[in-house]
């Protein structure tokens, strides 16, 4: 028992050692993420943490460790030193400072935008329907905000953003206008007809949630809505951060978007309601699950587990929904077809050209 009780002991000693190493390396990179935006070096490197993870691979041949758990331990450190460098060094603002009014600011993205805004340094006033904490300073009516505001963000459910959009512009407010909804097709007319009272609108689409802990490998989309000054200053909140912006034509980014979340949320719902109504409790299947199903468990649950009137609308207001529904039931009954009528060629025919367009976009986007 007293070697066992030093064994521990030792095991503890180790522990100390190596959390005292993370912080060390962790220091390291702060500094690195300072010389590197005095550069004026972008936030992230894959050919860097690539080279980070094949020199820990290695390395773990070396003391015959698991190349899987040495990546596993690495990818954590690579992701934790882009949140500390990314909050010290990638998170500034140098534009004038604004009262931005979040319209919809008592939502989970509502309050994603007002703690990113005030981390940047701007003034921040909430209006919302629903009642507020004190996080956040809040207003009693749209108007008051609007007389306050130098910027108003729009973040309410899909089917109320037309709406709020023909509200701001009625009441002539002069500053920047924009919404971030996930679709925006049902917006054009709404839109058109703000700036055809002078309204300085345009819109954008960030492509992640109020989890996001950061902003380092994650998109924004900004769409043009005819007003270049609207858009640079849209675009300018986020320039000094490690978001990758994309420009996207406003008349094209539902179609883009009906694949990219309009299919990977509907494609996932499928898939839960197949294995709910199995018969199967979700513990007795995992009891004997595969890679794949984990892998599989792993995108599905975080969709089932979202806000199911968003995702609701966002199926609803796509204008390419009908498109997208189509190509799944071709798709489906190629696939079952080929099996229940023993047409194995059709089936290796369907992966097959599945992983050429797969590996043709991995390949170009080496180069």
């Amino acid at each position: 028992m007293d070697k066992l009780k030093n064994m521990r002991e030792e095991v503890r000693r180790v522990d100390r050692e190596i959390i005292r190493l993370v912080g060390e390396r962790l220091d390291l990179v702060r500094n690195i993420g300072s010389i590197k935006k005095n550069a004026g070096l972008p936030l992230l490197n894959y050919q860097v943490e690539k080279a980070v993870i094949e020199n820990a691979r290695a390395v773990a041949d070396d003391l015959n460790l698991s190349p899987d758990f040495v990546k596993s331990v690495m990818t954590l450190l690579i992701d934790e030193s882009r949140t500390q460098q990314e909050r010290l060094h990638y998170s500034a603002y140098s534009g004038d400072k604004e009262t931005i009014l979040i319209v919809g600011g008592a939502g989970e993205m509502g309050r994603w935008l007002a703690s990113f805004f005030e981390i940047q340094g701007h003034e921040v006033l909430i209006y919302d329907i629903v009642e507020t904490d004190r996080e956040f300073q809040s207003v009693a009516t749209l108007e008051e905000g609007l007389q306050r505001a130098t910027c108003v963000v729009i973040s309410v459910s899909l089917n109320v953003v037309p709406e709020t959009i023909a509200r701001i512009a009625a009441l002539k407010f002069k500053g920047l206008i924009f919404d971030i909804a996930s679709i925006k097709g049902h917006l054009l007319d709404s839109i058109h007809k703000a700036r055809q009272k002078g309204a300085l609108i345009t819109s954008i689409h960030p492509m992640f949630g109020p989890s996001a802990r950061t902003l380092s490998d994650k998109v924004i989309c900004f769409c043009d809505c005819g007003s270049e000054e609207a858009l640079h200053r849209a675009r300018a909140f986020f320039k000094d951060t490690a978001v990758r912006s994309v420009n996207l034509a406003l008349d094209t980014h539902d179609r883009a978007i009906s694949y990219v979340l309009g299919l990977s949320h509907i494609s996932n719902v499928i898939y839960m309601n197949v294995l709910s109504a199995s018969g199967f409790q979700y513990r007795d299947l995992r009891e004997i699950a595969s890679t794949t199903f984990l892998s599989q468990m792993i995108t599905a649950s975080s969709v089932i587990n979202e806000n199911p009137e968003l995702y609701y609308l966002i199926q609803k207001y796509n204008p390419f929904k009908q498109e997208i529904f189509d190509q799944i039931k071709q798709a489906m009954t190629s696939v079952i077809e080929s099996v229940l009528n023993d047409k194995q060629e059709s089936f290796v025919q369907n992966m097959s050209a599945s992983r050429e367009w797969l590996n043709r976009g991995e390949s170009s986007g080496k180069e």
